[in-house]
């Protein structure tokens, strides 16, 4: 049963149902049909559709009501942003038709550029023999650079009939579109967009220097492109006589573009139908440069990360440090963070190589403090697979196989719903406390506990009280 109404619609910065109840939801990304999790569960002949029963028991559970998905478009797609009709897709269809028949809201994001372990997999297979048509589908995203996706006129042209694609056909399960889906409540349009930045307009980036992260960055040709779009600019704006103040305009003006081509997509199916949220950096503040045009657009969310990293992201095991430290750290900003008239969605959150699940209970905590309102964690392993968890190595929660963690983010979900802006927090060095939760460093113990609902990760003496009004009870230990 659906805990709230849709469509949803944001008023004030606020996301509230069609009854007009405030929304909170609390949940996960999910990959089953796509990528490392859909290659593995292949490779060990496991049914994927089963795989997805699973774990959707495994949400309820834990009380999930969100997922979040970015749907690998370099596995569904062709050169020009058709969709390839595969495995994939029937995954994918499969898994929305079950969100909505179990009351999991959804949150979809089509373009996500990165590449695929399906790319490696086969060009490794057949190394000198391979060609791109090897491959069941080889995407439009494969050709371009990621912060080209918001300014290259041949990839926005391929996003716009990928999106065009994939609103109008038809799901393989139960025939119906994406826009005839109830629990379909939010949109994004790309995963994390690089915006162009000015120090290219000189120079390729230097990958010795800055690493592997800047190979996403244009280089060669794809960089002379973007030179080339700076330099008709500058014909068409002679008033420019600072090029670094000009390139601000310049780079509005690109993304003010790339909004008026694919928004409008959006609203061709969906109408007001779904929230439009927007990524403008990892911690959803706007760059200066793109404030004014945000403000204009029609976009009613700003989405932002959370990750309490120690030693970069992929760095070792962190379970010796202290994530309260590190969540009041990363949460600091947000005490001055203008919010403007946008709502705010966590499209991914985590704490990396550990196991700890208070951790997530912190930030649940933080993200009732600062009203994000919708908030989904990277990422569930499926069951399937979650023995070995391959994939992403630095994530790891799965109810059988992390049943600690899996339980304090069952607790923390709790937290994050129950609790509003303004309500206290106590915060130690070693523990936080609300009115009904208490999270600890020590013995990783997380609890909630209300009339109602008592969750907890590990042995604890919290008191019952009447236990006759509880309607659920989970935890470990």
């Amino acid at each position: 049963m659906k805990r709230y109404a849709t469509p949803f619609t944001v008023r004030d910065s606020v996301i509230y149902d069609a009854e007009g109840k405030k929304v909170k939801l609390w949940g996960v990304n999910y990959y089953t049909p796509f990528n490392s999790n859909f290659y593995n569960i292949e490779e060990l002949g496991k049914d994927h559709f089963a795989a997805i029963d699973e774990d959707i028991r495994h949400f309820k559970l834990m009380n999930v009501d969100f997922i979040r998905i970015h749907l690998y478009d370099r596995e569904i797609t062709d050169r020009e942003g058709n969709i390839v009709e595969n495995k994939n897709m029937r995954v994918f269809d499969y898994l929305i038709d079950q969100c909505e028949k179990n009351g999991i809201y959804l949150m979809l994001t089509p373009t996500v550029w990165w590449n695929t372990v399906n790319n490696q997999i086969y060009q490794e297979k057949y190394y000198a023999y391979w060609f791109i048509d090897a491959q069941e589908a080889f995407g439009f995203s494969n050709y371009y650079s990621c912060d080209s996706m918001i300014w290259d006129p041949d990839a926005i042209r391929c996003q716009e009939t990928y999106l065009n694609a994939l609103f109008f056909r038809k799901s393989t399960c139960g025939g119906k579109r994406l826009n005839e889906y109830s629990n379909l409540i939010a949109f994004e349009l790309f995963n994390e967009p690089i915006f162009p930045c000015y120090d290219w307009l000189k120079a390729d980036v230097d990958l010795e220097k800055c690493g592997m992260a800047a190979a996403t960055c244009s280089r060669g040709r794809q960089r002379l492109k973007l030179v080339s779009m700076w330099r008709d600019f500058l014909k068409e704006h002679p008033e420019v006589t600072d090029d670094e103040k000009g390139f601000g305009v310049f780079r509005s003006a690109v993304v003010r573009k790339y909004f008026e081509r694919l928004w409008p997509v959006v609203d061709r199916y969906f109408g007001k139908n779904v929230i439009k949220a927007q990524f403008p950096s990892y911690d959803g503040s706007i760059p200066d440069d793109l404030k004014e045009m945000f403000e204009k657009c029609d976009i009613d969310a700003l989405t932002l990360s959370t990750y309490l990293n120690v030693n970069l992201f992929d760095g070792g095991n962190t379970d010796a440090f202290n994530h309260l430290e590190l969540a009041e750290k990363w949460f600091k900003p947000y005490e001055t963070l203008p919010k403007g008239k946008f709502a705010r969605i966590a499209y991914e959150f985590d704490a990396c190589a550990t196991q700890n699940g208070y951790p997530l209970a912190a930030i649940g905590a933080m993200y009732a403090k600062y009203d994000i309102q919708l908030a989904a964690y990277f990422t569930y392993t499926p069951y399937a697979v979650a023995a070995w968890n391959p994939g992403w190595l630095v994530h790891f929660m799965n109810i059988a196989h992390t049943p600690s963690r899996a339980a304090g983010f069952a607790a923390a979900g709790e937290i994050f719903r129950h609790h509003e802006p303004g309500d206290p927090v106590i915060m130690e060095p070693e523990a936080w406390h609300g009115s009904d939760y208490a999270l600890e460093r020590k013995n990783d113990f997380v609890y909630f506990k209300n009339d109602t609902v008592f969750r907890y990760s590990c042995d604890n003496d919290v008191e019952l009280g009447d236990v006759s009004r509880l309607e659920s009870v989970s935890g470990r230990g």
